[in-house]
């Protein structure tokens, strides 16, 4: 098994995806982008065999985020818009949040729509970067809450086998003008994908 969580794709020539944040609609208030939104905590974690640790950032920013998300351009978003929430137990998992408050909702459609488009094309892009393991990537479907959400995965096999695998569970929802993209990753845990699915509707619902 391989050592250290945080290890992801081996090779170069990723894709980059940038972001399209569609302009205020005419007559649309902007809206406040300063204040926090609500985040998620251990209790809304998937359970693992050992305790989670972390939670929400009091600083505003992206901080930690997860392997899918390394190679998506944020330069359009601003720092202070953005909330992070950082989690991991001592050798199992790890699991981000990230929140951000945009100052329409037609801007936060379009963010959320950006997001989804680049996680679907995970898959892809590790492949491309892993050649010669298996790479498969999962459509764990929709989340009913709120605007929406829907949720993904990736499962790596390493090749040779005796490096392992890696899961990662991605999940996407809106809520008014706040999107909230949540990311779970092991090599050693297999994915509970029901209960990730009830982190990631937490994660809609605690916004506001």
């Amino acid at each position: 098994m391989r050592s250290g969580i945080r290890t992801w794709a081996r090779g170069a020539g990723v894709a980059l995806l940038v972001v399209a944040v569609a302009a205020p609609l005419a007559g649309a208030t902007p809206a406040d982008t300063s204040a926090q939104p609500g985040m998620i905590d251990i209790a809304d974690l998937p359970p693992d065999s050992l305790p989670w640790m972390g939670g929400a950032s009091d600083e505003p920013g992206w901080n930690t985020t997860g392997p899918c998300f390394w190679q998506y351009n944020t330069n359009d978003i601003p720092v202070e818009s953005v909330w992070s929430a950082g989690f991991n137990t001592s050798e199992t998992a790890s699991a981000y949040e990230h929140a951000v408050v945009l100052p329409t909702e037609a801007e936060a459609v379009a963010l959320a729509e950006s997001l989804r488009q680049h996680y679907v094309g995970c898959a892809d892009r590790t492949r491309a970067g892993n050649t010669g393991d298996i790479v498969t990537g999962y459509d764990h479907g929709s989340i009913a809450v709120e605007e929406g959400a829907t949720a993904g995965g990736v499962h790596i096999a390493y090749v040779p086998s005796w490096q392992g695998y890696r899961n990662y569970l991605y999940g996407v929802g809106r809520d008014g003008n706040t999107v909230v993209l949540v990311e779970w990753e092991s090599n050693w845990t297999q994915p509970d994908v029901p209960a990730f699915k009830e982190t990631v509707k937490a994660a809609v619902n605690k916004l506001y």
